[in-house]
Formats: C-alpha cells, structure tokens, sequence
C-alpha cells in the first residue's frame, strides 16, 4: 500500500512539475547538449535523441518590405510553443551558420522557430520603421494555428536584440509576447555611440577602456551617418568616418547641416561624457530616430520577461549597456546573465576549449539555468 501511495505521489509530482520544471530544464539541457556538442566536437549528441526538424523557407511582407523568412519546426507533433529570432547584423543573414545551429537546437527541444531576414538589420542600417517591421513580424507569428495557444516569445541578437527591444515597450503584438530576450544587445543608441567613437564604456558609473571590433568602429557610426537627410553632407559624413576608423577629426566643413555638424562634432570627441552629451543633442530629426530604435525610451513599458544574455569581454556592444538595462526598472522581471563562454553571438570564445573543468561547469550550469528560465517562460 505504501509503495503504491508513493508511486501514485511520484507521478502527481511530475506531472505538476512538468510544465514549470521538468520541461524547460530537459528543453534546456537539449538546447545547450545541442550547441555545445556540436561546437566542440563536430557531433551534435542531441541529434542522437530527437528527430530531425523540418525546415521551410516563405517569402513574407512586413511593413512593405518583402524578406525571406526560415522556419524550423519539431520533427513530432502538430502544435508548440513559438519563438521568433531576430538576427544580428551578419553578411550571411538567415545562413549564419550560428544561428542555424541554434534554430536547429530549438527546434530540437520542442519550439516552433521563425527566422525573418531582415534586410536593413543584414545591410546594418538605421531603420527608421525597423521596430514596427519587427513587430509586424512576430503579429504573423500569434496569428499561426500551430502555436495557438500556445506561449509564443522572440529573441534577437546583437543589434537585432536591441531593436526588438525597442518595439518590445512600444507596439502591440510584442506586448503579448511570452517573453522577449536578447543576446549582446544596446539599451540606448547614445551611449552605445559614445562608447565606440570613444572606446569607453561606463561601468558602475565609472569610464571603463573599451576595445570595440573593427567591424563596429566604423559600420555604427556610418549607419547613424546614414540617418542625416541631406546627402551631400551625408557624403561628406561618410567620406570623414571611413578615412578615420569611424571618428572624424577635423572641424565640420563651413556650410554644412545641423544635422550632419552635429554627429560631426559628437564623433571627434575623445572624451565619453562630452561625446554622450554632444549625442543627446542632435537635432529633432536625428533625436527621433535614436530615440525610436533604443529600448531605453520605452524600457518601463516592457510587460513581458526580458532575458538578456551578455558576454563580459564583448566587442560588439559593450556589457555595460546590458547592465544599464537590468538595472532599470520595467512592467516586468529581468533576468540578467553575464557569461565568459560566448564570443558575442558565437557559442564560442577565444581560449575556451582549453579552459579548465571549473570554467566548463559554472559557465555551462549559468546557460542551462539561463536557457530553462527563457525556456519555461516561453513554455
């Protein structure tokens, strides 16, 4: 009798903790198992224990801008829960290869994984339209039979991340989202500005050096160069910033536009403080697309669970713009992890495979907690 009365408490036990518990932490564990094995390895032991996803690619319209979109879906059942990715701004878009492994991977553990190839995220523009393209995106998401009612969430990736956040506080599909998480991402187009052209970041409100990549020394501030409207002094902008490594060091021409002179001014600046300030002050047009792309305007209005994902050695955007995040208060809770292990938005860091079993064992246990909380949030 005793042995069937615990039997019987066992199986009432799973079953109220399958869904909160049980679930995401296995989702959890085949999302990492699937990445990492492979990354190390060239095997993927979780293609051992689950089938293989389907994937299609749709052609869709969002906001009138035609995209490719990839689909990856579970190789069993016919609903689940849902999960919109929003790509970094990678040359090779949806065939980045990390993140068709992580699509993959999803899959894998049991969601419905949509892809859009958003193509001023690819080419690494300033958008104006971009968060309501984004959220027009995820309203096609909800509106599948196969994830209804089910949760349904979104996660971007550097750039990609921090405007998802952006439409995330600010239009209506992605304030029913499950969840909305993001990996290396930017707060606030200012401060993200400032710490390139100066090569400091702001941590614990203290100026920090800070080495950022080549690539988005000059690629960020020529896509803000691309937000001026006049363009000949866009040109002039331009041509500047490319013979610099994305600073300008010479006065603003005579004659030039307020808009122009002042990003001209804001980029020659050596100093982080001066050069934040020089950015908040650009004229309305300017301070309307800033505004419009960074999460901060509309952070407190985030209802949904945001989980952000930060490598500490970032190159791309500097920790200190996750941090700034998860230490503002919004509608709903936060779940910060910083992370050693990550190279960006790659799996891998310089030097990790040769770390010691300690590193392996904190940094792969913070991804599995990281991953299970997103993941049972997203049911």
């Amino acid at each position: 009798m005793l042995r069937r009365l615990s039997i019987a408490l066992l199986v009432v036990a799973i079953a109220i903790l399958w869904r909160p518990v049980l679930r995401p932490v296995g989702a959890g564990a085949i999302l990492v198992a699937d990445i990492y094995s492979s990354a190390l390895w060239d095997r993927n032991v979780a293609a051992y224990m689950t089938p293989l996803p389907r994937v299609t690619g749709t052609r869709e319209s969002f906001g009138g801008i035609e995209m490719r979109v990839t689909w990856w879906r579970p190789g069993w059942g016919d609903r689940h829960p849902a999960l919109m990715m929003v790509n970094g701004a990678t040359a090779l878009g949806n065939d980045d290869p990390e993140t068709t492994r992580l699509a993959e991977a999803l899959a894998r553990a049991g969601y419905l994984v949509m892809l859009p190839e958003f193509p001023f995220i690819r080419e690494g523009t300033l958008e104006p339209r971009a968060a309501a393209i984004i959220d027009g995106a995820f309203a096609r998401l909800l509106s599948l039979p196969e994830a209804s009612g089910m949760p349904v969430g979104a996660f971007g990736f550097s750039v990609g991340g921090g405007m998802l956040l952006a439409a995330a506080g600010r239009y209506e599909a992605l304030s029913r989202a499950s969840y909305v998480g993001a990996l290396g991402a930017y707060y606030d187009i200012d401060t993200y500005l400032a710490s390139v052209v100066t090569r400091t970041q702001m941590l614990v409100g203290a100026p920090a050096a800070w080495d950022p990549d080549p690539i988005v020394r000059l690629r960020l501030p020529l896509a803000a160069a691309g937000a001026v409207s006049d363009l000949h002094d866009r040109a002039l902008l331009e041509a500047e910033l490319r013979a610099n490594d994305g600073r300008t060091a010479t006065d603003p021409p005579l004659g030039i536009g307020d808009e122009a002179g002042s990003l001209w001014r804001a980029f020659g600046a050596t100093d982080y403080d001066q050069a934040l300030s020089r950015l908040r002050d650009v004229p309305p047009a300017l301070r309307q697309v800033f505004d419009d792309l960074s999460p901060r305007t509309n952070w407190v209005g985030i209802r949904a669970p945001v989980f952000w994902l930060h490598d500490i050695g970032d190159r791309f955007e500097p920790v200190s713009e996750a941090e700034t995040a998860a230490a503002t208060a919004h509608d709903g809770p936060t779940r910060f992890q910083r992370t050693a292990l990550l190279s960006h938005a790659a799996a891998l860091g310089a030097g990790a495979k040769e770390k010691g079993l300690d590193f392996w064992a904190t940094e792969l246990s913070g991804l599995l907690f990281f991953a299970s909380g997103a993941l049972g949030a997203g049911g």
